[in-house]
């Protein structure tokens, strides 16, 4: 696994893109995207990363094993460090298809 102090900034925001883009289509739940995020963009552990975002241990492991319910702004304050936040995307997957290329 490549650590974070080794990724250069075109490769961290090339991480970035590639863990989102698979996020939204479906690929990987949102756990997953913010275990991926945390482990490889930042190489934090769950507590160093929960100091971080002013949360909890328990909420960043039950966040990445996608259990409990949490407020948008817990999830926001996950998602923060990597330039994400919570918005809508289209539940269909033909209409995503067609958003996700338009950008």
């Amino acid at each position: 696994m490549i650590k974070s102090n080794q990724l250069s900034g075109e490769e961290r925001e090339a991480l970035i893109e590639r863990i989102a883009l698979q996020l939204l289509q479906g690929d990987i739940s949102q756990g997953q995207a913010l275990q991926e995020f945390r482990k490889k963009i930042t190489g934090l552990n769950q507590s160093d990363y929960a100091k971080l975002t002013r949360t909890s241990r328990k909420t960043v492991s039950e966040v990445e094993n996608d259990l409990g319910n949490y407020s948008s702004d817990i999830i926001n304050r996950l998602f923060k460090p990597f330039g994400l936040k919570v918005g809508l995307v289209p539940a269909s997957a033909r209409l995503k298809r067609r958003t996700l290329k338009v950008s």
